[in-house]
This record gives structure tokens, C-alpha cells and sequence, in this order.
């Protein structure tokens, strides 16, 4: 029986290139503090509440997560004009492979970069990913909830359960647990290599159509537009730039609640400083002080922007 499993478990086993993002969302042990020191009752108003703020919305975050990039890739089919004829290789271009996975507090969202035809694929998943991950930590905090993610290139494998295991996980974990510190999105030196090996690609990979191959290029210089350096030096999503925004508001939709969105995160962000500032809490008071910082520099909801 053991043999069995250990022989159906090798055979199964693929490795293949992943953009990986890994979401933590903060706050979730606050949420619960002091609750089991009360009596548990059939309507327990401080864990229904708890319940909300945690389990709860990293099931809406990760629902938000899906939504947003669906928006993304359905819309833009509309915003090229393309010949009847390459219509339908056009269609098939524009397809992504962007899976995402919870487990606990965390969000697992990636995109795996081995493609049957197309890399196009691929690469409409790494930036529908970059835009989901930046749109959604802004809902989060218009929603008074923050995040960390790392996002990051890597081998990996993807378990029964949905989840990617291997070095990719450990390497976009690191980032977030490690590199990160504030609420941002950290971007891994592997996914910039690939980003401008893309961009800067002067040959097309073996029976790759001219189509696929600029729009990989195009995508790929779109994506770098988006990360920039933090004042500690660290890559980052810069989900308050001019690039990231363009990209949002080329989506209707997503345009429509963004000035709202971007103006409810900021108050959000200024508020939560003052408050960690106001108790002596120096740890989150810094981590927010960047993060206000952040949005200051950017100053998004400027209407001289």
C-alpha cells in the first residue's frame, strides 16, 4: 500500500514556473483578544463580530480578488480593435490562467508561466494579478482592513488541495513576512528578471506567433511601469501611480469606485496612524507613518492629479 502511494505520488509530480502572490491579511489575532474570557452564548455579539473581521473577509477578499481580475479580462476584449480575421487567435490570446487558493489568513494567488500555445496567457495573468493585488489592497483599506503580499517567480508544483508548493512559496512568503513590514506589495527580483527579459526580448521562443510576441512585450513593459523602488529601496506594486491607475481606469467599472475607494483607504490610513501614534504603539505607528507617507507622496485623491 505505501509503495502504491509512493509511486502514484512521483508520478504525479510536475514542476513548472509560477508567479506566486502571498497575501496575509493583518489584524486578525486583535480581532479575538479577550473573547474566550467571556461566556459563550447561543448569540455572542463580540464573535459574530470577530468572525466578520476575520474568517469572513478573507472569504470577501479572496471573492474581491476573483471579481476584480475577471472584470479586467472580460472588459479588455473590448478595448482593442482587431481585424476580423485574427479574431479568433485574438480570443485566444486574451485567455489567463490566474488560480488563487486560501488557507487560514492567507490568499495564494498565481499564475502558472508553462503554456500549451500562447504565453500570452501567462503573461495576461502576471499583470491581471499586479492589478488585483493593488486594486484589492485599496478596498481593503477603503474597508478599514490592511494587507502585505510578496509576489514572486519561482518552480513550483500545485497539490490536490489547490495549493503551490515549492521554492515560489517560500521565496513570495519571505517577502511578505520578511521584506514587507507595512502594508505594501513587494515585488521579488526573479519576477522583475523575467518582466524585462520579456520587454527587452528582441526574438521570438520557437513557433511563437508575431501576435503573441508583441503582446508579451507590451504587457511586460505595462507591468514595469508599476513597480518602482520604496524609500528603503525595496521593489514595490506602486498601486498609487500614474501607470497602475491608467491601467484601472482603462476598466469602466473599476473606475467609477475609485475616487470614493481611494479617498475612504487614505482617511483609513491617517487614522490608523494617529490612533497607534496616540497609544505609544511605536511598531505599527511607523509601519503606518510609511504607509501615510506613501499615500502623500502619490496624493491620489488630489483633484489637481
Amino acid at each position: 500500500m505505501a509503495k502504491d502511494m509512493e509511486n502514484k505520488s512521483k508520478e504525479n509530480i510536475n514542476y513548472y514556473w509560477y508567479l506566486l502572490s502571498f497575501i496575509d491579511v493583518l489584524g486578525q489575532k486583535e480581532a479575538f483578544q479577550g473573547i474566550e474570557n467571556q461566556p459563550l452564548t447561543d448569540n455572542h455579539p463580540q464573535l459574530i463580530e470577530a468572525h466578520k473581521q476575520t474568517a469572513f473577509f478573507v472569504e470577501t477578499l479572496r471573492a474581491g480578488f476573483k471579481d476584480f481580475f475577471d472584470a479586467y479580462t472580460v472588459e479588455k476584449e473590448f478595448l482593442v480593435k482587431v481585424p476580423s480575421e485574427k479574431m479568433d487567435e485574438f480570443k485566444a490570446m486574451l485567455k489567463s490562467n490566474l488560480e488563487h487558493h486560501r488557507f487560514s489568513d492567507s490568499i495564494q494567488a498565481y499564475v502558472c508561466l508553462h503554456t500549451d500555445k500562447y504565453h500570452s496567457n501567462a503573461m495576461n495573468g502576471v499583470f491581471g494579478t499586479l492589478l488585483a493585488c493593488g486594486g484589492m489592497l485599496l478596498l481593503s483599506l477603503a474597508s478599514k482592513k490592511a494587507f502585505r503580499a510578496g509576489i514572486e517567480v519561482g518552480l513550483g508544483t500545485e497539490l490536490d488541495n489547490g495549493e503551490i508548493y515549492g521554492p515560489v512559496l517560500y521565496k513570495a512568503y519571505e517577502l511578505e513576512s520578511k521584506v514587507a513590514e507595512y502594508p505594501r506589495i513587494v515585488v521579488g527580483r526573479e519576477l522583475i528578471n523575467y518582466l524585462t527579459t520579456l520587454a527587452n526580448a528582441s526574438a521570438k521562443i520557437p513557433e511563437q506567433t508575431k501576435e503573441d510576441f508583441e503582446w508579451c512585450k507590451l504587457m511586460a513593459m505595462k507591468c514595469l511601469k508599476m513597480i518602482i523602488r520604496d524609500l528603503d529601496g525595496v521593489p514595490i506594486l506602486d498601486y498609487l501611480g500614474k501607470d497602475f491607475l491608467q491601467s484601472i481606469n482603462e476598466n469602466s467599472e473599476q473606475a467609477k469606485k475609485f475616487e470614493e475607494v481611494l479617498s475612504q483607504a487614505f482617511q483609513f490610513v491617517e487614522s490608523e496612524y494617529k490612533k497607534r501614534k496616540q497609544v505609544g504603539d511605536k511598531k505599527l505607528a511607523l509601519r503606518y507613518y510609511l504607509l501615510l507617507n506613501y499615500f502623500k507622496t502619490k496624493n491620489p485623491y488630489s483633484k489637481n492629479k
